[in-house]
């Protein structure tokens, strides 16, 4: 058996494409910071160091990554992988998942991301306070998305479910570096954050949407956690409604020949800002407008991409295999401004602060 001191650990994964070539990418962390951590020691600054090498396939690349290597290296650890939009365009995915399928050492339940920028820079963000990068957005994802969610964090098996149907489209997050938000030692702190969705069908690209104008895609989310709507009636910010597990559901009817969609979502919500006199039917009325003002736009942005962003497809395989064969092409219901009916809101508001919830 190996030392674990001697072993090298790869932590996350990055897939891209580049003049032909497939190119692999792989993250390593110390655990030693971590080990020091966990024991109640002070932090110590976590070092990054980070492998590529390309190939004419994603196997012969990661091979590759031996080569120049000292010492032995362990893919059991890995937490994360990131493919590069080229990479999703090239339709790599599938390949990627096939190498990884084979492989005994990866786990299925890795979260899997995508990036326009180059992987070399998600890579080298690290988070602050010295934290190691174990820590980072690319390996703990969920502990962000329980307090604000408006993006869910995915993992590699949920995507090859969702890739392995017809009627499905797979959410595949999108991170960036982002440096106006936070300084550390009066220097620009480079953060990551999630700045939007690849859609992915059949592990392939369809397209690649920017979080602001996402907003609707949280209502329609299963887990959804705690989600705010910013009460602004003329433009006037007066006020915050927090929303906690919006459940969403779609039915549908056959109408002049054609599925004809309509979206339920029921929510409870507390108020955690007020700044003006608003009576609570007010205040649910408003923010029931918003809910499905932003579900329409989010199916307004489908139907001009023909993305179905909704999962309507998916419903409809769902609930009647035989009218999802006969309204289908290639496993999807052919989008257009009357596919949608009508959008139902059932909103509540159960507390007005100073709760637990």
């Amino acid at each position: 058996m190996k030392e674990i001191d001697h072993l090298a650990y790869i932590h996350v994964i990055g897939v891209d494409y580049e003049d032909g070539q497939v190119v692999a990418y792989a993250q390593l962390i110390s655990f030693t910071g971590l080990a020091k951590v966990e024991a109640g020691g002070g932090r110590q600054k976590s070092t990054v160091t980070i492998g590529k090498a390309t190939g004419e396939t994603f196997n012969v690349a990661t091979d590759r990554l031996y080569q120049a290597i000292q010492q032995g290296v362990s893919w059991g650890h890995v937490k994360g992988i990131v493919f590069t939009e080229r990479a999703l365009k090239k339709g790599l995915v599938r390949d990627v998942i096939d190498v990884l399928d084979r492989y005994n050492e990866i786990r299925h339940t890795i979260w899997a991301f995508a990036t326009k920028q180059p992987i070399e820079l998600i890579f080298e963000t690290t988070p602050f306070l010295d934290y190691s990068p174990y820590f980072s957005l690319l390996a703990n994802p969920t502990d962000i998305y329980e307090q604000s969610s408006f993006i869910q964090p995915k993992r590699l098996n949920q995507l090859v479910a969702a890739s392995n149907e017809k009627a499905a489209l797979f959410p595949l997050p999108s991170l960036t570096v982002e440096e106006k938000s936070w300084t550390e030692n009066k220097k620009k702190k480079p953060m990551l954050k999630m700045d939007g969705v690849c859609f992915l069908h059949r592990y392939n690209k369809q397209a690649c949407v920017p979080r602001h104008k996402l907003d609707g895609l949280r209502w329609v989310t299963k887990g959804t956690g705690r989600t705010p709507i910013y009460i602004q009636p003329n433009g006037k910010m007066i006020g915050t409604l927090v929303v906690r597990e919006p459940k969403a559901s779609i039915s549908y009817k056959i109408k002049n020949g054609r599925p004809l969609f309509t979206v339920h979502v029921q929510a409870t919500g507390s108020i955690i800002e007020l700044r003006e006199h608003m009576s609570e039917k007010q205040i649910i009325e408003y923010a029931s407008k918003t809910v499905e003002k932003e579900i329409k736009s989010l199916f307004e942005l489908g139907v001009k991409k023909q993305i179905d962003t909704l999962q309507l497809s998916n419903a409809l395989y769902r609930q009647n295999v035989k009218d999802w064969k006969k309204y289908t092409t290639n496993g999807l219901v052919p989008l257009t401004k009357d596919t949608l009916g009508q959008i139902n809101v059932k909103l509540s508001i159960d507390t007005y602060g100073k709760s637990k919830k």
